[in-house]
């Protein structure tokens, strides 16, 4: 397929579409071609984590989406993600702090504090991770993850 050389939104609409057929590596290209056009596009930085997240790269994962937090401070989907990219990366503090960012964003999605729960449940830091496990409860009271946690732990 030919594309416009100048089209940062055609690359970026490309890349989705090689990435729902399996086709990781030239979605990755196409993205870097559309930041190459747009470099302060937040959303292409995001996407490009994500690609660079079915591949295992964790360390471009995490650089990919540091740079769109800082084009766009309130992405909360990336925010989220740094998080649990970060804590797959075992850096739970760095992990939580951008979970709180995720969560200051976006106030009515139970992942985000649920995601902070369990890496403070690790951490035994257990009154902390009672009260993100509610937070998330609060949000959407049926959301049974949460509940499930604060089952576990006697509650």
């Amino acid at each position: 397929i030919k594309l416009d050389n100048y089209s940062a939104p055609l690359r970026h609409e490309f890349a989705i579409a090689l990435s729902m057929m399996g086709r990781t590596s030239e979605a990755i290209d196409a993205l870097k071609e559309a930041i190459r056009l747009d470099p302060g596009e937040a959303e292409y930085h995001y996407k490009l984590a994500l690609a660079w997240n079915e591949t295992g790269r964790t360390d471009n994962t995490v650089s990919s989406l540091v740079k769109a937090v800082q084009l766009n401070p309130r992405h909360s989907r990336a925010w989220y993600n740094l998080g649990l990219a970060r804590n797959g990366m075992n850096q739970p503090e760095a992990a939580i702090a951008a979970l709180l960012k995720a969560e200051n964003v976006e106030q009515n999605d139970p992942d985000i504090p649920y995601a902070r729960a369990t890496i403070l449940l690790r951490l035994r830091r257990i009154p902390e991770a009672i009260e993100a496990a509610q937070r998330a409860l609060e949000i959407q009271p049926n959301y049974n993850p949460a509940r499930a946690l604060l089952q576990e732990l006697g509650l």
